[in-house]
């Protein structure tokens, strides 16, 4: 009989364009990650940027992408935060899919041999790990597709998964970060010139304007 095929799941949601608070999550998340074996998926529920957060108003909403792109995440939801203009923008400059309403993604893990698709919309493949990335009230199986529970800003999500003949979900939980946890170097660095970033743009765009 064959082994069950399991796979891991850590994501965010709602950081609302807290650049301040990635270089520490990074670190957290890095953490998690070494605590098990399994292929993991790095996720975002979406809410990542905010119109109150000045370089999300000055980037048109990429600028914590950007951020989450380096922390190595596989896929963001992005509904909501950038319109079509601004998505097409962004998807050639990052690795991360950019998952809406009306984008999938599909993917293959290395020794998992079953497409993975996340996306908001289910998908009509029957072999496919499916995954909504629209937040819900609670982490479940419902109509074949993997639901997860919305988080808060500082907080990682975690949840186990099994594939064999069908989806179950295994192990559900919500972790928080604790306060005194390191920054990463590296992602700082990276937030430091996101942030520089979003000034030339701001600086352009005034110019632009008194022309």
């Amino acid at each position: 009989m064959d082994a069950p095929l399991r796979l891991r799941l850590l994501y965010t949601g709602a950081i609302a364009g807290d650049l301040a608070l990635l270089p520490r999550l990074y670190s957290f998340i890095q953490g998690l990650r070494a605590e098990s074996r399994l292929p993991a998926l790095l996720l975002d529920l979406g809410g990542s940027c905010s119109d109150t957060a000045w370089h999300c108003r000055d980037t048109g909403g990429r600028s914590t992408l950007i951020v989450l792109d380096g922390m190595g995440y596989h896929a963001a939801n992005v509904a909501g935060t950038l319109d079509r203009e601004a998505r097409d923008k962004l998807a050639p400059q990052v690795t991360m899919a950019l998952v809406d309403e009306a984008r999938d993604w599909v993917c293959d893990l290395p020794g998992i041999h079953t497409c993975l698709r996340v996306g908001l919309r289910p998908p009509d493949d029957v072999d496919c790990l499916r995954i909504s990335l629209s937040p819900a009230e609670r982490a479940r199986v419902h109509g074949k597709v993997l639901r997860l529970q919305a988080i808060h800003a500082g907080q990682v999500g975690e949840a186990e998964v099994e594939l064999r003949g069908g989806l179950a979900l295994i192990s559900a939980e919500i972790h928080t970060m604790p306060p005194d946890t390191p920054p990463n170097p590296s992602i700082a660095g990276t937030v430091e010139f996101v942030e520089a970033e979003a000034r030339y743009f701001a600086k352009q765009a005034r110019q632009t304007r008194t022309i």
